[in-house]
């Protein structure tokens, strides 16, 4: 059997594919990848088929071998990738042999990179899906984050040719000095007082230390909404949910399904992309935009990923 050892698994990696679908009414969060186009974007590079998994490294530092000869290809975040403790060039696809030691430096900026190595990683199917959901405790090796010395089965793939590349464009993470997140109101959005609506529109935040897979929580002007609770309702990815200690929380794939804080939008998917790959320190500013200039959008963005994996 074809394994993967993770000498070093790094602070916070898991097995990620496209998520689950259709669980959410049994209270288990979508998981899937938080940088979508990187999976997208090493899934092409190894001819992998679309619901194939990767390992989401977080902040990096990982350290494995394989037991056997094999393609891999890092996306996502960059960072920096030796093999033999020698230099690697980044965005191409490398020939792992058996028994040499491959390391995932952090990323020089962005928070998520992802390792595809061909033939995919062969871990149990839950749900429909090899996702990682760590509350719950399903998927990826143990239902939990990876840990050093764990061994991952490999499906029996072909190396690929070393002449495919990764598409940098694809997943290229644009640093900006204050980060837009476009959202579309909710239902509960005109419930709120304007000023509070003023604020949240006009003012800045800051991603915090407090963000990982559940969340992004942010810190600035405090919004007070002076709601204690509210009636559980479902929550989805990109729900701006306002706790009483007034700082806002974007939810993010592995979000609790339920939720009693008041939500007065949700941050479309493209900006949750980008939200993910942000680093504590980031300058946020939220501004709104109505059902079909997020279609819009999600279209245009979907057009330019088949374009460009073409």
């Amino acid at each position: 059997m074809k394994t993967l050892t993770l000498a070093k698994a790094g602070i916070a990696s898991t097995i990620q594919d496209g998520g689950r679908l259709g669980t959410l009414q049994a209270g288990i969060a979508p998981a899937g990848a938080m940088d979508p186009l990187a999976l997208k974007a090493g899934q092409y590079c190894l001819g992998h088929r679309a619901g194939e998994a990767a390992i989401e490294i977080a902040y990096g530092n990982i350290r494995a071998t394989s037991s056997h000869d094999c393609s891999l290809v890092v996306t996502g975040a960059p960072a920096t990738v030796l093999i033999d403790n020698e230099p690697a060039p980044t965005q191409c696809i490398h020939t792992l042999r058996a028994g040499q030691t491959l390391t995932i430096g952090p990323p020089s900026e962005g928070v998520y990179s992802y390792l595809h190595v061909s033939g995919g990683f062969n871990t149990d199917l839950v749900f429909a899906s090899r996702s990682t959901s760590p509350r719950e405790g399903i998927g990826g090796l143990h239902g939990g984050y990876l840990r050093d010395q764990d061994v991952i089965p490999l499906s029996d793939g072909a190396s690929v040719s070393d002449t495919y590349r990764a598409d940098p464009g694809l997943c290229k993470i644009a640093q900006r000095a204050v980060l837009t997140l476009r959202y579309v109101p909710g239902y509960q959005y005109d419930e709120l007082a304007p000023a509070l609506i003023q604020r949240l529109n006009e003012d800045h935040f800051e991603v915090t230390a407090k963000a990982n897979r559940m969340g992004v929580t942010l810190n600035g002007p405090l919004l007070q909404t002076g709601v204690e609770s509210l009636l559980s309702e479902a929550t989805c990815q990109g729900a701006i949910q306002i706790p009483p200690d007034g700082n806002p929380i974007v939810l993010m794939k592995d979000r609790q399904t339920m939720g009693g804080y008041p939500i007065p939008g949700a941050v479309i998917e493209s900006d949750c992309v980008r939200l993910a790959q942000a680093r504590p320190g980031q300058r946020i500013r939220f501004t709104a935009c109505t059902p079909q200039e997020a279609d819009n959008i999600r279209w245009l963005e979907q057009h330019y990923v088949e374009t460009r994996l073409r």
